[in-house]
């Protein structure tokens, strides 16, 4: 071969590695994942903005979000694989947790309850709710439950002194009261601040009981986590600029709860803005201490669950790694 050829060969073998190269540095397709959550709530903001603002695509991925106001019916679809991570309210999946179903919580956004009691103005204190019904969600939900709880707080034994009554999603409940289906509902958010708006009074404000709860919670099935642990991971990385943006950027934060809680009100956006951003847990690890009091509660209606661990429900790991690698404080950089 002459020395002509020689170097036109080398040149091509070059222009195939370079080629290859670049093939390699081009993403591969997004992983598609289809996430439910649970409620029309600002709770799920930090998922509704990591969708909205492309964070989970610079992670390689194709989040497809689902509103599935029961976590009793998103709970059979990942134990059965038809979606891959919930973002809900840990409740449903501790109760299924405790009669044995393989689910783990690796991220909650929030601990605190802002859920209120709104009644007509002619119910003036808790105990005027005796004889009374009070619209909630699905029976085990958690606004069913912590609602039980705060009865009870009261010395009102749920379903005796008071009845809980099934209506279904905030906007439901705030349906069922506005025509007197009710004497009351638990609502949180813009419902509340609605609620106000057309007369009706907080006559419970849970944020004022001794009572914490993990609420907005990231939720997959033990298998999930164990096969594609990497891809949880790219998700809560996604989520995690999600809480921040919800906690520090209120016009983007309005823009997309205005789309989701389908209200142009400003003011009623302002409002739920400024209440929940400090709810938002800039290191989103389940809590042991908090998911603790949760599993004791439950043990009233799950008996099981009295002789049953926090710590195997929840798994930090993830979190506590984007903590460690310095993702978390990279992201609040200058905030």
């Amino acid at each position: 071969m002459s020395f002509a050829g020689f170097v036109r060969q080398l040149r091509l073998k070059i222009a195939l590695v370079f080629v290859c190269l670049g093939c390699a540095a081009v993403p591969s397709v997004a992983q598609t994942l289809k996430v439910p959550f649970a409620a029309l709530s600002p709770n799920y903001a930090p998922l509704w903005i990591a969708d909205q603002a492309g964070f989970f695509k610079k992670q390689g991925l194709d989040v497809q979000l689902i509103y599935i106001s029961a976590g009793s019916v998103i709970i059979p679809a990942i134990l059965s694989g038809q979606v891959e991570i919930a973002n809900m309210s840990s409740a449903p999946a501790l109760t299924a947790w405790a009669r044995g179903a393989e689910l783990t919580a690796v991220g909650v956004a929030s601990n605190r309850l802002l859920h209120v009691v709104m009644t007509r103005g002619s119910i003036k204190k808790p105990e005027d709710l005796k004889g009374k019904k009070i619209g909630s969600d699905r029976y085990g939900s958690f606004s069913d439950l912590v609602l039980r709880e705060a009865l009870r707080h009261h010395n009102l034994a749920p379903d005796r002194d008071v009845a809980v009554i099934q209506t279904g999603g905030l906007p439901e409940r705030l349906g069922a009261l506005k025509i007197g289906a009710v004497d009351g509902a638990i609502v949180t958010g813009d419902t509340a601040f609605e609620a106000e708006k057309l007369g009706f009074h907080k006559l419970i404000d849970l944020s004022q009981l001794p009572i914490q709860y993990p609420g907005s919670t990231i939720i997959v099935s033990k298998s999930f986590l164990s096969a594609k642990r990497d891809l949880v991971k790219r998700f809560l990385r996604g989520w995690v600029e999600g809480i921040k943006t919800a906690k520090n950027d209120k016009d983007l934060t309005v823009r997309v709860m205005q789309k989701f809680l389908k209200t142009s009100d400003r003011a009623i956006l302002d409002k739920t803005f400024e209440v929940y951003k400090p709810t938002h847990e800039r290191v989103p690890a389940p809590d042991p201490k908090v998911m603790g009091v949760a599993v004791k509660q439950l043990a009233a209606t799950v008996p099981q669950a009295a002789h049953l661990k926090a710590d195997d429900f929840i798994d930090r790991s993830l979190i506590l790694e984007l903590e460690q690698e310095g993702f978390i404080s990279k992201v609040y950089e200058g905030r």
